[in-house]
């Protein structure tokens, strides 16, 4: 088997068109596949990083060190609701339905502002009437966890500065919200959004998954392009190293058909 082997590949003739190819296709298919397997390690912290979270005791949002990643950090903070100035977060889907993810301004009794997600609530008949999530009045002390978003959103639209209240939007920034809340003060906002618990004070549906992709689909796909670059690189080394005969019995058999 082995001296079959070395005998073809004494056979090897160098076409140049045929190595560009090789050359280019190779290395993209071999980092489409390291990329995914940092993708599968990503998604693997960042599951690590939620369970671990889970199981610590809530801390004051007043307390929480910025400096230090906190994503899904368990947090509680105490203030009141500016239900006046409700964001929806639109084309959210819950269970294959349409709808928006409910945005509150929550003003804390220390003056911070944190933009509280509520959750989940359905479109309605109509994208002109718009769904009323229901008012929570008075103080109230909200459990939730710190969202930092992970890469860039996927945006299916663009914000329309429509009258009145309330707003749909495509994307939740804080900063921006807080501002089109009247809150224009930025040090007086809290960067990132709050989750919050299941039974906390307005909490509606919760659906928020940690990964879409589990990391055993981007293996997969790692292994998928790693097989394609072997089947690029089995065939590069075939058609180089066939005999020459093939070419000289071919055209003999057309001068004969003549």
């Amino acid at each position: 088997m082995a001296s079959v082997l070395i005998q073809r590949l004494h056979r090897y003739r160098f076409d140049w068109k045929l190595s560009l190819l090789v050359v280019t296709l190779l290395p993209l298919l071999v980092s489409l596949g390291f990329w995914q397997l940092q993708r599968e390690a990503e998604k693997l912290a960042l599951q690590a990083t939620y369970n671990s979270r889970q199981v610590e005791v809530p801390v004051a949002l007043s307390a929480v060190d910025l400096s230090q990643d906190q994503q899904y950090r368990q947090v509680f903070v105490q203030g009141q609701f500016d239900d006046a100035h409700t964001f929806l977060l639109d084309n959210r889907i819950w269970q294959g339905k349409v709808g928006y993810e409910v945005i509150v301004p929550l003003v804390s009794n220390d003056g911070k502002v944190v933009l509280v997600n509520r959750g989940w609530i359905a479109q309605g008949a109509s994208r002109e009437n718009l769904p009323a999530a229901g008012a929570v009045p008075g103080e109230v002390s909200v459990n939730g966890s710190i969202y930092q978003p992970v890469g860039d959103a996927l945006v299916l639209g663009t914000d329309t500065e429509a009258e009145g209240w309330p707003k749909v939007v495509q994307t939740l920034e804080p900063q921006r919200l807080a501002v089109l809340a009247g809150y224009e003060n930025s040090e007086q906002v809290f960067p990132y959004s709050l989750r919050v618990a299941e039974g906390a004070p307005g909490a509606l549906i919760r659906y928020w998954p940690v990964i879409t992709t589990t990391p055993e689909k981007h293996r997969g796909y790692a292994v998928q392009w790693f097989l394609m670059a072997a089947a690029v690189m089995a065939l590069y080394l075939f058609y180089s190293t066939k005999e020459e005969t093939d070419k000289s019995d071919s055209k003999q058999q057309g001068k004969y058909s003549e």
